[in-house]
């Protein structure tokens, strides 16, 4: 058994030898499957068993308290819920932390606020620097390092805006929200976690009209000749491209600057030992040891450019010189380019499935604790609904009923008895005598027949019965119960298990699948040519 499983039966069997006495064993199954429903490792069940009262559970109202202390707990003064003795004082808690003062948007170089109220900020970022600022723990791909080109490129037929509310918690998807507008008056609306969307939050509503007009104002006096240009589709066309070729210029004349700047200072001289010096030899050695491009005379490291996107999060480079000029390259010491592979092999499997995995394979990599969780929470939905599939007659409890039934019949016996024992009349004898055979085969037959419901422990043994089944062999208990083995593979385990086979190359030299070593200043480097 795993320090997870010990663990996990250790929490159960103290919560039962703790509250078994205080709760019914129907109210033990409802605060054990809603402690599981919280976390799989239980690790909220003591506190759910000192906070609830027997008689008067209120599961949803426990379920929200715990959910908004998982939430913020990190910035919580009490860290341990635990120290809690009631719901009460834990929704007092959450509360007083909630009524806390807001988060405050400063004003940066480089934006314009166009809009402000008690709750709503709007800005919009005219560098990519105050696009990262207000953008900042987004996934919006123009606020993230590096960000200039797909900024530039989101600016050229219209303008970000980015709707900050002041008073949203920053896990609701809508704490902040990016708007595209177009030229041509198009608008897309992008939450947090970047994905568009057309309705919900305050689209719609009086105060989103407000904003509304006082960005379309913005716009028209700013940019009216754009608006204008964007009207004929054909001028608009040959905008855009006039847009993308001075961007274009202008992203060269940064990094040939940059370039100088770097000649200059001598920042890529190995001797430096920084990651981006360090990354540039590396590929530099590669490109002419494995790959025999020839530097000119004229020609050094700094013919090397940073790229503008990363590749798979590692750092690329793009070769300017004469000989293979605008090859690129990615580059990257081993536990980027490890992490950069596994993310690769993650994608490729969110993109085919299990297509193309050998079964075997793909048996080695199930999600062991995803199964038993899912499996666990059928089995002891079903042996308490049917115990009757699940227990012999003989392992079930009488039932209060036939219980108090038998209870009299034994006191019937006991005065029949007296009866039989004590008279003198014979007919009397035989008359009690008869009718303690029928209640001595009454009481056996009740016996037998048991009405009762298991108790809790018995479903708990039952469920893990069951429960060893599917751990020897898990696939079978997916197939025999008609699941999708791919719902149930371990994703990261299959991704780690396929850099270990194909190694790192494959995954992320997009031209020839090679992975080429090289020490600088003591660490191996891995250079990928990506074109």
């Amino acid at each position: 058994m795993s320090l997870n499983q010990l663990i996990l039966e250790g929490r159960k069997d103290d919560f039962l030898r703790k509250f078994r006495e205080k709760f019914t064993n129907d109210e033990l199954k409802n605060i054990f499957m809603l402690s599981r429903d919280l976390a799989p490792n239980h690790k909220f069940l003591m506190f759910l068993g000192d906070a609830l009262q027997s008689g008067n559970l209120d599961m949803e109202r426990a379920k929200n308290a715990v959910n908004n202390f998982i939430r913020y707990q990190q910035t919580l003064s009490t860290k341990d819920i635990n120290q809690f003795s009631s719901i009460e004082d834990l929704e007092s808690e959450i509360a007083r932390h909630e009524n806390r003062t807001r988060r405050e948007v400063k004003k940066l170089e480089g934006a314009d606020q166009v809009y402000e109220d008690d709750r709503f900020v709007v800005v919009t970022p005219k560098t990519s620097e105050a696009s990262c600022y207000y953008g900042s723990g987004t996934k919006w791909c123009t606020a993230s390092m590096n960000n200039s080109s797909y900024f530039d490129r989101y600016n050229q037929d219209g303008k970000l805006f980015y709707i900050l509310d002041k008073k949203a918690k920053s896990n609701d998807r809508f704490y902040k929200v990016a708007m595209l507008r177009k030229y041509d008056g198009d608008t897309t609306f992008y939450d947090a976690p970047d994905k568009a969307f057309s309705n919900g939050w305050i689209l719609g509503s009086e105060l989103f009209e407000k904003i509304d007009r006082i960005v379309t104002d913005y716009m028209k006096s700013n940019f009216a000749k754009e608006i204008e240009i964007f009207k004929d589709k054909e001028a608009a066309k040959i905008e855009m491209e006039r847009v993308r070729r001075e961007q274009d210029r202008q992203r060269r004349i940064r990094a040939l600057q940059a370039a100088e700047r770097r000649k200059e200072d001598d920042e890529w001289n190995i001797d430096n030992d920084t990651e981006e010096s360090n990354f540039a030899n590396a590929v530099f050695e590669v490109i002419q040891s494995d790959y025999g491009v020839e530097v000119g005379e004229d020609e050094s490291i700094y013919n090397l450019m940073p790229g503008e996107y990363p590749h798979y999060d590692l750092m690329t480079f793009k070769w300017l010189g004469e000989d293979e000029s605008d090859t690129e390259w990615a580059v990257g010491d081993w536990d980027q380019v490890h992490t950069a592979a596994v993310d690769y092999y993650k994608n490729l499997f969110e993109e085919l499935g299990t297509d193309g995995y050998n079964r075997s394979f793909l048996e080695g990599h199930l999600n062991m604790e995803k199964i038993e969780e899912y499996f666990e929470e059928i089995y002891e939905t079903d042996v308490d609904e049917n115990p009757d599939v699940y227990f012999s007659e003989d392992e079930l409890p009488l039932s209060e009923g036939q219980e108090e039934q038998i209870k009299e019949l034994e006191e019937e016996l006991t005065e029949l008895n007296e009866i039989a024992y004590s008279s003198e009349d014979e007919e009397e004898i035989a008359g009690a005598e008869e009718r303690m055979e029928e209640i001595e085969q009454e009481i056996d037959y009740i016996k037998q027949s048991p009405e009762g419901e298991p108790s809790y422990g018995q479903v708990q043994d039952k469920v893990e019965e069951l429960m060893s089944d599917v751990r020897h062999d898990p696939l079978y208990a997916l197939q025999n119960h008609g699941f999708d083995i791919e719902n149930f593979i371990d994703v990261d385990s299959i991704a780690e298990s396929s850099v270990d086979v194909d190694g790192t190359g494959p995954a992320l030299s997009s031209y020839d699948g090679s992975e080429n070593e090289v020490q600088i200043n003591g660490t191996w480097y891995y250079v990928y040519r990506i074109d």
